[in-house]
């Protein structure tokens, strides 16, 4: 084994343990005294856990259960009540229940919730997790995993344009990511994000069309963001085919499609078509005041970081390799500065269309094409 593959493992299991470090973290709202939910888990989790239920019929496993009073038994144990919630939830037996699993966050409507306001692909990780074992950690090792895996398409791809060592020390550069390396801890769906738009950037260069296409549907079947990087792949290809274009976007449709098959399947077509139609406008307006938002532009100079924990401390600050890329992208306007313009772009077009409450989270898709182009940069400075 060569030294740079060891010193990529080495980086990677460096990452797995900082980000091991967020995962451990105890959360709120979960178990009274124990274990919860960290950030926007509470929404996605919960969601997962009913898309779990309803959707494929099977339960979480876990000893815990969210009934009714009237369910109760001799042998139940109330582990938590609720205020937001006509429910309470128990160990032990129970002659009904409303859902198994681990202790709700205490929201209302909370039972119900499918967050269909964003696409259901990172839900159904979540889901097969909570199916094995519904605990925090497990929730989160999909998104260490993928972390991970993002790390070496990073390193892959950067190899393809600047060689070992830079795509090395690019590939290192990302321990300094908060953002990308805060994700990787917590079961939310931007780490999802940034693999798929990773594998997108790494498939293309490769020459691989379909693949290219399956991996634009993957990741906009995260979040609807996650098309971002359509208008990139369209001035690309639209200069040299536009049958490899029309190859691309048929692949993409596709993609999104069936893995939105048991969402359509579950609601019907009709109310399937309005609830997307329904997230779109929600994703274009803007929300009441909450958490610290933040402007694309805000990205680039890592201010009004939102908050994924506190005590001890965790923002999703980001890093300065944002901005030297995209400077870097402008001039150099190659296929990756392509990608990469196209995904950050895309957030500018959201604030711009009205919705003012973007937070720092969201610069976990484009990290990796960041960092690709930095590679790029060094590889270009060295030769100078």
């Amino acid at each position: 084994m060569r030294y740079s593959h060891v010193a990529l493992v080495l980086i990677m299991a460096l990452f797995i343990y900082l980000s091991y470090s967020v995962a451990s973290l105890p959360g709120s709202d979960g178990l009274p005294g124990g274990n919860g939910y960290i950030s926007d888990e509470v929404w996605y989790v919960t969601s997962a856990r009913n898309i779990l239920h309803d959707f494929f019929g099977v339960s979480a496993n876990s000893p815990y259960y969210t009934t009714t009073k009237t369910c109760l038994t001799n042998e139940s144990k109330v582990v938590k009540e609720y205020v937001n919630i006509d429910a309470v939830t128990v160990e032990g037996d129970v002659t009904c229940y409303i859902r198994r699993g681990f202790p709700y966050p205490d929201k209302e409507g909370i039972l119900s919730y499918y967050n269909l306001e964003h696409p259901p692909l990172a839900k159904y990780v979540i889901a097969a997790v909570e199916a094995v074992r519904d605990e925090p950690i497990f929730w989160r090792l999909p998104s260490m995993a993928l972390g991970a895996a993002t790390l070496l398409l990073v390193f892959l791809t950067a190899r393809k344009l600047a060689g070992e060592l830079w795509a090395l020390a690019a590939t290192a550069l990302m321990l300094f990511d908060n953002t990308f390396r805060a994700m990787l801890g917590i079961a939310m769906l931007d780490v999802y994000l940034g693999f798929f738009t990773a594998l997108l950037a790494y498939l293309h260069l490769s020459g691989r069309l379909l693949g290219t296409g399956a991996a634009l549907g993957l990741a906009a079947s995260v979040k609807y963001s996650g098309a971002f990087p359509v208008f990139g792949l369209a001035y690309l290809y639209a200069r040299r085919s536009f049958r490899e274009l029309a190859a691309v976007l048929l692949m993409a449709m596709s993609t999104f499609l069936l893995v939105n098959m048991p969402i359509a399947g579950h609601l019907g077509v009709e109310r399937w078509i309005h609830e997307i139609v329904s997230a779109l406008s929600w994703h274009t307006t803007s929300r009441p005041p909450g958490p610290t938002a933040s402007t694309p532009l805000d990205w680039l100079f890592m201010q009004n970081s939102f908050a994924i924990y506190i005590n001890p401390d965790v923002y999703a600050s980001g890093t300065p390799a944002y901005l030297v890329a995209l400077a870097y992208a402008l001039y150099k306007r190659d296929d990756v500065s392509a990608l990469y313009l196209s995904t950050y772009g895309g957030y500018w077009l959201v604030y711009l269309a009205g919705n003012h409450t973007l937070y720092s989270f969201y610069t976990a898709q484009f990290s990796p094409l960041a960092h690709i182009l930095v590679a790029g940069l060094f590889a270009s400075l060295s030769r100078r």
